[in-house]
């Protein structure tokens, strides 16, 4: 990769970590998708390229989104007309994508991009097909294979739940087949521990991803690890590797199946948008007091 296409990519991973609707684990993974297309040839200097549109496709959407906030002009249309730009860009690159010939670590990059644009359309399914082809190429890296268990779960939760309007929460329908997938994405989070200190997190997520299949018992063990890992002398580095990629350090914070189903009112919008204003400590966001 040239100086110039180093400078003009982390330029616009720059410009994308200003906006607050951009998580830092999204950024980290946007990250390592261009240290994947970092190599020589013309394959991977075209896939560059396609990251980069990406990229501006996505700060095109956050910045709109952070205008409609600070404009106070936060409507389920304005939200709509944003995500539908962005979906349209999205699906044109994604055909891009699907016909660049690439070999070694530049393919890696092309199916980790691809995970991404399908994950931005909400097609689960394919962000899963893309993560395990790309995991089948070589990517062993652990945000990768947290993404790829995440979306396991998540592909469970769509399959295999169902909204329950009365109680507010989802409910398993198959409980058998809920069980293996929510197994399958256990797998991926496993073969993400390395050793280090990010292996508390991944166990913290199959504790999680066990409790919700109904393995109580090893839920709790599977939190003791966590908790270990995080009791490390080391912890300042998984912090850091935590805050890194957006994501929470607390063992005990356990994750709930999410409680949000049905149409979004214009109020849920224009409340959000206030939210979105507003600063927030660590400890208001956690209560942790």
């Amino acid at each position: 990769m040239s100086f110039a296409e180093q400078e003009e990519i982390w330029e616009r991973l720059d410009q994308l970590a200003e906006h607050e609707t951009v998580s830092g684990f999204a950024l980290a993974y946007y990250e390592l998708i261009a240290d994947y297309l970092a190599g020589g040839g013309r394959n991977a200097r075209a896939l560059r390229l396609r990251l980069l549109e990406f990229l501006e496709i996505m700060e095109r959407y956050h910045r709109a989104l952070q205008v409609f906030t600070v404009e106070d002009q936060v409507t389920l249309g304005n939200v709509r007309s944003a995500a539908e730009k962005r979906d349209i860009g999205l699906r044109v690159l994604l055909e891009q994508l699907s016909v660049d010939d690439a070999r070694g670590d530049a393919e890696i990059g092309r199916l980790l991009l691809s995970a991404e644009c399908h994950y931005q359309l909400g097609m689960i399914e394919m962000v899963v097909a893309r993560l395990e082809e790309a995991v089948k190429a070589g990517a062993d890296h652990p945000a990768v294979l947290f993404a790829l268990g995440y979306n396991r779960y998540e592909l469970a939760t769509q399959a295999f739940t169902r909204y329950n309007p009365d109680t507010g929460t989802r409910e398993v329908d198959d409980q058998d087949r809920f069980r293996l997938a929510c197994l399958s994405a256990v797998r991926a989070f496993q073969d993400g521990l390395t050793g280090g200190d990010f292996d508390g997190q991944m166990h913290w997520w199959i504790g999680n991803i066990l409790r919700a299949a109904g393995f109580e018992d090893a839920a709790q063990a599977s939190f003791a690890k966590a908790a270990e890992v995080f009791a490390r002398p080391s912890l300042h580095a998984e912090v850091e590797i935590s805050e890194e990629l957006g994501l929470d350090s607390r063992e005990d914070w356990e994750y709930q199946k999410s409680t949000i189903a049905g149409p979004i009112t214009e109020d849920e919008v224009r409340r959000a948008a206030e939210l979105l204003r507003r600063s927030y400590s660590a400890s208001d966001i956690l209560d942790w007091g």
